[in-house]
């Protein structure tokens, strides 16, 4: 999470979106900045409006006076994502560890209720489901969004480098097992596709 509500905007960090590119290009221009543990750098939105924006509203930052940003992924996407960082090193030996997984066998997980990596839609909601978040770009965007905020705080910057970036592996997911994915994530489907 970036606040940079001094320039109109406050960054949250979806998981595997490329928030930490994002987050290391941007960081020096921030006001606050969350990196560890991962749950606050992940804050969905409506922990950030019952925790952080009382602190920025005490500092001068009333919340209507700053957008809330982030990207996501397309849901089957975002999943095989999440299939090929679980594959790295560092999680071998671990439960986690999809290293000798096909994806359609994570994607059954998920699809059983076995496993949750969460949810773009519940993300961006509040407790209601309302989608708090005004701008909210695909994670092919990324650039577009870079380009926002850089205008935004009136700084000329690249664009973000790849950061944390999952080990490339063959995504072999049949028809059928994409479109209950799909349907599993229909409400993060929406939003995706509501995205700029």
């Amino acid at each position: 999470m970036l606040a940079m509500a001094h320039a109109g905007f406050v960054f949250l960090s979806m998981t595997k979106t490329g928030s930490t590119a994002i987050q290391r290009r941007f960081d020096a221009h921030a006001q606050l900045v969350v990196r560890k543990p991962p749950t606050m750098k992940h804050m969905r939105a409506r922990t950030f409006e019952q925790r952080i924006a009382p602190t920025l509203e005490a500092y001068g930052f009333p919340r209507e006076s700053y957008e809330l940003v982030c990207l996501v992924r397309e849901p089957v996407d975002w999943a095989a994502s999440w299939w090929r960082y679980r594959a790295r090193p560092g999680f071998e030996g671990k439960p986690r560890y999809t290293g000798g997984m096909a994806f359609e066998e994570f994607a059954e997980q998920i699809l059983a209720g076995e496993l949750n990596l969460g949810s773009s839609a519940n993300f961006v909601s509040d407790v209601d489901g309302k989608v708090i978040v005004e701008r909210i770009y695909r994670y092919e965007h990324l650039e577009d969004a870079a380009a926002w905020m850089a205008d935004r705080l009136g700084v000329d910057l690249s664009a973000p480098s790849r950061a944390n970036a999952s080990p490339a592996r063959e995504l072999d997911v049949s028809p059928r097992t994409r479109a209950r994915l799909e349907e599993h994530y229909a409400a993060d489907l929406e939003v995706y596709r509501s995205a700029r």
